[in-house]
């Protein structure tokens, strides 16, 4: 079962939200929930990977919830640099944790993508990508001495235990976020509208990644595994704000997302076919 944010967290968020005069009070209230969370990670007792895992997750359940609200309900750039800042700050403070005696790169992560995961989400069930742009432009980490953009460096490859596939770690943020993604993005019978917006989600991450790794793709997750390979790649949000991502300094020019796509979509449908 996963866990929820407290109602009253969110309740407060949206008040600040609708409040335009409120810009620095929205501000604190994200860094101070944010901070907040990193300090219950830091004192999480948990051993194993499993069980941090579960741990992490109720300890973040308040801030993932704000962050899903707040990128749905975000109108501006200020409202958007508070969902940037909220992941910069997990990226950069978290500090490593040991589920097997050594530290542990993917736990460490792990609320981190959730952040990301969030904020994609509840933009684009607001047909706003704005905020899951601005995280891409100019959120920046440090990982093994390299320092680069977040969603680059965080990403289901890094989550996933050595013995498993990218879809397992995609499929364990499905079943986190989808309870907290009720309010704006409806259950069908088989659930094929939250799935069909992963998919757009885990393209456009995945796509932006050949400005940033030799082979020109990133990691392909749960949705390629659902997609047949005669079926169209799922990069609608993509194209629809390619103007925005390239703002964003996502894509350099368009003709820089074309080749990234060309080198992605072989990769997308090679997973498919698996």
């Amino acid at each position: 079962m996963t866990s929820q944010p407290d109602t009253a967290t969110v309740a407060e968020l949206k008040e600040l939200l609708a409040d335009p005069a409120c810009r620095i009070d929205l501000h604190d209230f994200v860094s101070d929930e944010t901070l907040r969370t990193i300090d219950a990670l830091r004192s999480a007792d948990c051993e194993g990977y499993d069980e941090c895992l579960r741990a992490y997750e109720h300890a973040s359940a308040d801030l993932i919830g704000l962050l899903v609200t707040g990128a749905y309900f975000s109108n501006c750039a200020d409202h958007d640099k508070a969902w940037a800042h909220a992941v910069r700050l997990l990226a950069n403070r978290i500090p490593y944790t040991s589920s097997d005696g050594g530290p542990d790169i993917n736990l460490r992560h792990h609320v981190t993508l959730l952040a990301i995961y969030a904020v994609a989400f509840g933009g684009a069930a607001a047909d706003r990508i704005d905020p899951l742009a601005r995280i891409i432009g100019t959120v920046r980490a440090e990982e093994d001495g390299r320092v680069g953009r977040v969603t680059y460096l965080v990403n289901c490859d890094r989550l996933k235990k050595p013995d498993e596939a990218p879809i397992q770690a995609s499929l364990r943020l499905w079943m986190t976020l989808r309870s907290m993604t009720d309010e704006f993005i409806p259950r069908t019978t088989e659930d094929t509208l939250f799935d069909a917006m992963l998919d757009e989600i885990e393209y456009l991450l995945g796509v932006t990644h050949g400005r940033d790794t030799a082979e020109g793709t990133g990691p392909v997750g749960y949705g390629a595994i659902q997609v047949l390979a005669t079926r169209v790649a799922p990069d609608r949000l993509v194209r629809r704000n390619l103007d925005l991502l390239i703002a964003h300094e996502a894509f350099q020019s368009a003709d820089e997302f074309y080749i990234c796509r060309e080198r992605y979509n072989k990769a997308y449908a090679a997973e498919a076919r698996v």
